[in-house]
């Protein structure tokens, strides 16, 4: 609506011009003739006062200049109606004045007021007529204060049709100001939407790939070394790079093809999945033991896939940097409104990527760890001792919006198998 009325904004001045002229000629029973050149002149000041608000200005004083030097016909001739342009023509500049000098509108307001004054008073038939009774030579005090408010009448209408045509201009810049900031708010809106988008693509892929490719390599480097004395190894070896490679294949295919557990009820893992996490690593030489408590409740997509990714991100770290023959332990702490997830592996030779308690060292594992846990209303932990790493990850029920309870017996959330409870 708003760009509507500024495209057709132009043609107001131009139309009211010719209204008025319209107006005045039927009003006063005109023809085109020397007595109405001020009425022409007047109204085409009008005319172009927002498109050119100085040459409109110039118009308006080079006419009344005229009619002073009665060049123009005075003012019994040319009709006091007239004069109504000029309050107009003032108000149309206002709004389309884009220099700095803005103060030439308000003085001409002024100057225009004084000028139509002196036309006023020089015209003595207008003056005495207007006055009822003959005012020259009845005191100079007298022709001034008549002279004065004249002028102060003429100058209040001016300056008020200044006032107004500044306020508009002001709305329509505040309103074309409020227009470019929502524009640039929706621009910056969809680049954050796209950023976070390719973060959480950088994420996925990182998690998927990084566990795959850390149990590709670890099984293809004990097939090097296995093949000629546990040849009957090879084959679990192989079936398990090729599930892994298959499986990550798989979830990147999803992740390409624009796949978002945001708009689907079933996730790509779930949280009972870490098991067969734990297996491909104890086949890799890392055996891992998991124990759980409490009852799970019912989770959603998000929730199943976080609590999957953080067990994974947890265990190939441990997996790549900790002690692989010591094991690692993995803890799901299930009550009515959260569920806690620890996973504590053994240091060897310098940690597991963290510094002092509680402060990770920079990088995308344990950054997405966290981004994706405050993602899903919880929060992330790392726990450096004198010879284990823990982290520590807490996820909520309400992290859904939805009010938090415990799962209905039927619940879509098992128990995970092969755990100890």
């Amino acid at each position: 609506m708003f760009k509507t009325i500024t495209h057709l904004r132009p043609l107001a001045a131009p139309a009211m011009a010719m209204l008025l002229l319209g107006t005045l000629l039927i009003l006063e029973e005109r023809h085109f003739d020397r007595n109405s050149a001020l009425l022409l002149a007047l109204p085409t000041g009008v005319a172009v006062a927002e498109i050119l608000p100085g040459a409109a200005l110039g118009c308006v004083f080079a006419a009344l200049v005229l009619q002073t030097f009665k060049v123009f016909p005075l003012v019994l001739l040319s009709g006091v109606p007239s004069y109504a342009a000029v309050p107009l023509a003032i108000f149309f500049a206002a709004i389309g004045w884009k220099t700095r000098h803005r103060w030439v509108p308000p003085v001409a307001a002024g100057v225009f007021a004084g000028i139509t004054t002196i036309n006023w008073f020089t015209d003595q038939t207008w003056i005495n007529y207007i006055f009822g009774n003959q005012l020259y030579g009845r005191g100079l005090l007298r022709t001034l204060t008549y002279a004065f408010l004249i002028f102060g009448a003429f100058a209040a209408l001016n300056l008020a049709a200044w006032a107004v045509g500044m306020a508009v201009n002001n709305v329509s810049r505040s309103r074309r100001a409020q227009l470019a900031a929502e524009s640039r708010l929706r621009e910056t809106a969809t680049e954050l939407a796209l950023e976070q988008e390719r973060n959480r693509i950088a994420r996925e892929l990182h998690d998927v790939l990084a566990h795959s490719l850390t149990i590709i390599v670890a099984q293809a480097d004990g097939i090097r070394f296995i093949h000629r004395s546990e040849p009957e190894s090879v084959d679990e070896a192989s079936k398990v790079i090729a599930e892994s490679a298959r499986s990550a294949l798989v979830e990147t295919r999803r992740l390409i093809e624009g796949f978002s557990t945001e708009f689907t009820d079933h996730p790509l893992q779930r949280a009972e999945d870490v098991v067969a996490l734990a297996k491909r690593l104890a086949s890799s030489g890392m055996p891992v033991e998991i124990e759980t408590t409490g009852s799970p409740w019912e989770m959603t997509a998000a929730q199943h896939l976080t609590i999957y990714r953080l067990a994974q991100e947890s265990l190939t770290n441990a997996f790549k940097h900790a002690d692989r023959a010591k094991g690692a332990r993995l803890y799901l702490a299930w009550d009515a409104t959260s569920v806690e997830l620890r996973v504590r592996s053994s240091l060897i030779g310098g940690g597991v990527g963290a510094t002092q308690t509680g402060t990770p060292l920079a990088g995308r594992g344990i950054a997405g760890m966290t981004a994706r846990a405050a993602a899903a209303g919880g929060w992330v932990e790392t726990i450096r001792g004198e010879e284990t790493f823990e982290v520590l990850a807490f996820l909520p029920s309400t992290g859904n919006g939805k009010p938090a309870g415990v799962a209905p017996k039927d619940s879509h959330t098992r128990a995970l198998e092969g755990a100890t409870p």
